[in-house]
């Protein structure tokens, strides 16, 4: 299976020129690595040790943000960052821990050879799912340690098919595998992969590591200060109609009330607008003139969440799939999300605890926020729920800390 791993991989850089062609995504993607070996060479010393991180793309490496500051303070070594994505590599506000940041090489014996010693890892660390076969070969005959963290696993999942034993051996080949959940743990070892610890979730940490930076927004500080404040994060059109529709009901007018659609083009900020029949304003406007903020600005949703009294997470009323419901509860003020919701295990086990509210339809929408608003009790009890949730949860990352050697 390996030769057979080897020959794909290598008809598929034969072929990706082609592609490119007719495809810009794949033309990027080419680009990207024409001279990627020249400034890692140009870039790292590669008589040092480092530490390497492995992130598909954004998300994953956004889970890791708080292990790598933590494994900044523990090891004197510099950390190579890479992606298989353009999403994570062009962020420009990554962690200063980092020292260096590359796009990883296609996996090929040669490219992972090549790689691997350039860089002369002392601990590599992949992210989720990203196993990649020549890279963990090429590592197993080296001094680095390897370790996988965020894993999930299930019985059904394509490393347990007869057909591919050989991955699964590779998966044999980690140090340890640090899994989120006991049911992972037990695919593991049912496997006999044995060298597993159950640590949770990093994703908990991530979004806890948001209350130490500075939450503030300059311009709407002043005028939120001394108001209620209803954020709703990451608005579809089958959320939008709910939400106008109870604001216009509302005769609450010490409310400011925060739409954050997922959509901030001009033609969908002027879409929501147009279902008022009353003054809306945008954040460019004088924030003064309404109590109703259109936010058209990417990347203040998180901060927002702070000012909220109480939040409706989007994209669980359609099938769009819903948000990241953690950037909301970390403040722990109370939140309702929509009907579809069972993809996530924190928002499942949250509705369970009666910490997050779930409706289905306009009256209940009405009827959850109408009561959380008049009832105080009612609202303390569900942000003493998400708080106690969170106690339990997070941790991830000083358990892995704890558990890498050198």
């Amino acid at each position: 299976m390996n030769l057979l791993y080897g020959i794909f991989i290598n008809l598929t850089i034969l072929f990706l020129p082609v592609i490119a062609v007719f495809n810009k995504k794949i033309k990027r993607f080419l680009n990207n690595r024409k001279y990627l070996f020249k400034n890692i060479s140009n870039q790292i010393n590669s008589n040092n040790h480092h530490i390497w991180i492995h992130a598909a793309s954004l998300g994953e490496y956004e889970l890791a943000v708080p292990l790598i500051k933590k494994l900044k303070e523990k090891y004197d070594y510099k950390i190579v960052l890479t992606f298989f994505s353009e999403s994570g590599f062009k962020l420009k506000d990554r962690a200063s821990e980092i020292d260096y940041t590359f796009y990883l090489p296609i996996d090929t014996r040669r490219n992972a050879k090549k790689f691997i010693k350039l860089i002369n890892p002392i601990i590599s660390i992949f992210i989720k799912s990203e196993i990649w076969p020549n890279y963990i070969s090429e590592l197993n005959s080296k001094a680095s340690k390897n370790y996988l963290v965020e894993a999930s696993f299930k019985n059904n999942d394509w490393y347990f098919q007869p057909f591919n034993f050989w991955i699964k051996n590779k998966l044999k080949t980690f140090d340890k595998i640090f899994v989120i959940d006991k049911n992972s743990e037990s695919v593991l070892n049912k496997n006999n992969i044995i060298h597993t610890k159950i640590v949770g979730s990093m994703k908990f940490d991530r979004v806890k590591y948001q209350l130490s930076l500075n939450n503030k927004i300059e311009k709407i500080d002043t005028i939120l200060k001394n108001k209620r404040t209803i954020v709703f994060g990451s608005t579809w059109e089958e959320d939008e109609e709910l939400i106008v529709n109870y604001i216009k009901k509302s005769k609450k007018e010490d409310i400011f009330w925060v739409i954050a659609p997922h959509d901030v083009s001009n033609n969908n900020i002027e879409r929501i607008k147009n279902m008022f029949d009353h003054q809306v304003c945008v954040f460019s406007d004088d924030l003064n003139k309404s109590n109703i903020l259109i936010l058209n600005t990417i990347g203040d949703l998180k901060k927002l969440y702070s000012y909220s009294e109480i939040s409706y997470v989007c994209g669980g009323m359609g099938k769009t799939g819903l948000h990241n419901i953690l950037e909301a509860c970390v403040f722990e003020n109370p939140v309702i999300i929509g009907k579809n919701y069972k993809k996530f295990n924190e928002s499942i086990e949250l509705v369970n605890l009666h910490g997050i509210i779930s409706v289905k339809n306009q009256n209940e929408f009405d009827e959850a926020f109408n009561k959380l608003l008049e009832n105080e009790d009612f609202r303390i009890n569900k942000t003493n729920i998400i708080k106690n949730y969170f106690k339990g949860k997070t941790g991830a990352t000083n358990q892995i800390i704890k558990n890498l050697t050198v």
